[in-house]
């Protein structure tokens, strides 16, 4: 729910030891056992700030990483459920081999850095938006099928590095990705039959897909949830646009925080029930203005969508 990439105002806060400290307990006092964690080799860069996103800033707060999720414990929180890894911030330029060294080398931080903090899972987005990949690649004539065949090698060699560590590796789906439906199927068809996927009730929605028959049809395959909200519709191939999250056709937020958007999250949750799903379910409001006040809106939305059951 902290977004210190685009959240304003009061941003300094966020990259902020104690904002932390006063966030963790807050978490479990929400009524939330367990937390799903990004690992953002940002946060390596600007040195050993409070944000916990990598095991680098971790250890330079905390010494270990043992003694962070002791100190998670310690406010209530029982353990970090899962990681998720974006390798997005490595699109910058023209060059193939850049993005794809710095995605397998920090993809791989993250696995192992999930087996230390004892995650289930790391959930990792597998391509950049569309839009943001075509800006920098499009005028290769044949960019599209050689980053498909990368990123295939790419999440391959990750599924290697989860199961030696024993997590699950669960592959986002987002609708600005170049997983998109038409090729879904093609892609799952050529990865390791470990990798499974994260199911994200918002971003199905955009992508004109009924979450519930998403999660029935792949219910084998089911790594993690994730329960979103959005009232968004996309009637300009906003899908295709560098920054989809932020849409330039029309200002207007895409996701909502639970409960205040249109996805009918309580089918969803009734769905999960009738397959048996026993993994996490994590309550994700993306571009919540107020992460605090989310957490009781999210725990107030939940109590009474078991209330009317």
């Amino acid at each position: 729910m902290v977004n210190v990439h685009h959240q304003e105002p009061n941003r300094n806060r966020y990259e902020s030891k104690y904002y932390w400290d006063e966030l963790y307990p807050m978490i479990a006092t929400a009524g939330f056992r367990a937390v799903e964690i990004p690992f953002d080799p940002f946060w390596i860069f600007r040195g050993g700030s409070g944000v916990p996103f990598t095991k680098y800033c971790v250890e330079v707060k905390f010494e270990t990483v043992a003694k962070f999720v002791a100190h998670l414990q310690a406010n209530g929180i029982e353990k970090v459920a899962g990681i998720h890894f974006n390798p997005t911030l490595f699109i910058r330029n023209d060059n193939f081999n850049f993005y794809f060294g710095a995605s397998g080398y920090f993809g791989g931080e993250a696995i192992r850095y999930a087996a230390e903090l004892g995650c289930e899972y790391i959930a990792i987005t597998p391509t950049p938006p569309y839009g943001l990949v075509q800006h920098y690649h499009g005028k290769n004539p044949n960019w599209e099928g050689e980053f498909m065949n990368r990123t295939i090698q790419l999440i391959n060699g990750f599924a290697t590095i989860a199961q030696e560590k024993g997590i699950k590796l669960s592959l986002r789906n987002e609708y600005w990705s170049m997983f998109r439906n038409q090729y879904f199927q093609i892609i799952l068809a050529q990865l390791d039959s470990s990798v499974l996927l994260n199911i994200d009730t918002a971003n199905l929605c955009i992508a004109s897909q009924n979450p519930v028959t998403v999660l029935k049809n792949h219910r084998s395959k089911i790594g993690s949830v994730y329960l979103t909200d959005t009232a968004f519709t996309d009637e300009n191939e906003t899908w295709k646009t560098p920054l989809p999250e932020y849409p330039q056709h029309r200002a207007t937020q895409v996701f909502k925080d639970v409960g205040l958007g249109k996805v009918d999250l309580s089918g969803f949750c009734q769905a999960l029930q009738e397959i048996n799903y026993d993994g996490w379910a994590i309550v994700s409001n993306r571009q919540t203005r107020e992460p605090m006040r989310a957490l009781l809106r999210s725990r107030s939305f939940l109590n009474n969508m078991i209330n009317d059951k």
